[in-house]
């Protein structure tokens, strides 16, 4: 079989998705963690008379520990196969991506396991975004 014959095939045989709707359903999804995560800062800071920059550190702390437990439960996957990107783009993708790899080594220990492969996925992530944010600060050192 040719490749080209192959290709047809594939193609008439995967199901196409519609990109308008996934992209209108990003954003709607990650408007609305936005959306509620403002909420939530809102409330720690009115509420709680909490700093502003703790409201956000306690956001993260929530968005992540949500996330872990849902990629632990097995319901993240089934949750970002509607919301695309939308819900895997913030904090909750990242913390996804390590809870992944954690529960995939975990019969290997936790040193060699779960120690040497948890950034496995998201090392690149701290990696260019720590570079990226170096050279931003020095961009703005020398800009003010």
């Amino acid at each position: 079989m040719k490749l080209k014959e192959y290709q047809k095939i594939v193609n008439k045989n995967i199901k196409q998705e519609n990109k308008i709707f996934n992209a209108l359903i990003s954003f709607l999804i990650g408007g609305l963690i936005g959306l509620l995560g403002q909420v939530f800062v809102t409330i720690l800071e009115n509420k709680f008379y909490m700093p502003l920059s703790e409201c956000y550190m306690y956001l993260m702390i929530l968005l992540v520990t949500i996330s872990s437990v849902l990629t632990g439960l097995g319901i993240f996957d089934e949750i970002v196969s509607f919301c695309k990107c939308g819900l895997i783009i913030p904090t909750t993708g990242f913390a996804h991506s390590m809870t992944s790899a954690a529960m995939d080594n975990n019969e290997e220990g936790l040193i060699k396991g779960i120690g040497s492969n948890i950034f496995k996925l998201t090392g690149s992530i701290i990696l260019y975004g720590i570079t990226i944010a170096f050279f931003l600060a020095l961009l703005k050192g020398v800009i003010m």
